[in-house]
C-alpha cells in the first residue's frame, strides 16, 4: 500500500507548459522523464540545415524520454502541441518504482515496446507506402491511440497541425491537403478545422495497411 500510495503522490505532480513551449532541448543532459496528463507533446531534431525532423507524437498516458536511458542525453527536442500539464519524473525515481512494483515494471516494459514497435511501422510507412496510403495509416493510428485510452468515437481532434503531420510522413503540406480532399469526395471521412470523423473505418484500414 505504500508503494502505491508512493506511485500516485509521484504521478500526482503536474507541472504545465504552454502551446510551442519547449519542454527540453536536443542533446540536453538527460534527467527525467515526462509523463503526459493532458495535452499533446512533440519531438523533433533539428536538420543541419536547421529546420525541425518531427520523430513523434505523444499523447495523454505517454512517456516521453525512454530512449534517452542509453544516451544519458536527449536524443531530440520536446516541444508542446498545446498546454499540456505532465508529470516530471526523475530517472532515480522510476528505477526505485520498477524495483518494487511489479505493475509499474509492467507498465514500463510495455511502453518501451511499443516506442519499438511504432518506429519499426513508421520505417516501413516510410519505405513501402504511397502518400495516401501513409496518411490513412496516420489517421488510424491515431484513433487506435485514442481508442486505446477510452475514447471510442470516430471523432478525433487533431493536437498536431497538418504541417507536422507532413513533417512527420515525409510529404509536403500540399499533399497532405490534397490526400484529406480526396478521402473527403471517396466519402473516407469529413475534415472540418482541427477535427477528423471517420466514416468508413473499414476502408481506412485497408488503404493504411
Amino acid at each position: 500500500m505504500l508503494v502505491n500510495n508512493k506511485l500516485h503522490t509521484v504521478l500526482d505532480r503536474k507541472c504545465s507548459y504552454i502551446k510551442d513551449q519547449i519542454l527540453i532541448e536536443e542533446n540536453a543532459p538527460f534527467t527525467k522523464f515526462y509523463i503526459i496528463h493532458s495535452g499533446a507533446l512533440k519531438t523533433y531534431i533539428t536538420t543541419a540545415d536547421g529546420n525541425e525532423h518531427i520523430n513523434g507524437f505523444y499523447l495523454p498516458g505517454d512517456i516521453v524520454g525512454l530512449d534517452s536511458i542509453s544516451t544519458k542525453v536527449y536524443n531530440y527536442t520536446i516541444k508542446a502541441l498545446n498546454n499540456v500539464a505532465v508529470c516530471e519524473l526523475n530517472y532515480e525515481e522510476l528505477m526505485s518504482l520498477i524495483e518494487v512494483n511489479k505493475t509499474v515494471r509492467d507498465m514500463i516494459f510495455k511502453l518501451l515496446s511499443t516506442d519499438i514497435y511504432n518506429y519499426q511501422k513508421l520505417l516501413l510507412c516510410y519505405s513501402q507506402k504511397k502518400a495516401d496510403e501513409r496518411l490513412a495509416f496516420f489517421i488510424y493510428s491515431l484513433y487506435k491511440r485514442y481508442e486505446k485510452r477510452g475514447h471510442t468515437s470516430l471523432n478525433i481532434k487533431l493536437s498536431m497541425s497538418r504541417t507536422d503531420i507532413a513533417n512527420y510522413l515525409g510529404l509536403t503540406i500540399e499533399t497532405v491537403s490534397r490526400i484529406l480532399s480526396k478521402f473527403q469526395e471517396q466519402d473516407i471521412l469529413s475534415v472540418k478545422g482541427k477535427y477528423i470523423f471517420i466514416k468508413n473505418l473499414n476502408a481506412l484500414i485497408v488503404l493504411g495497411k
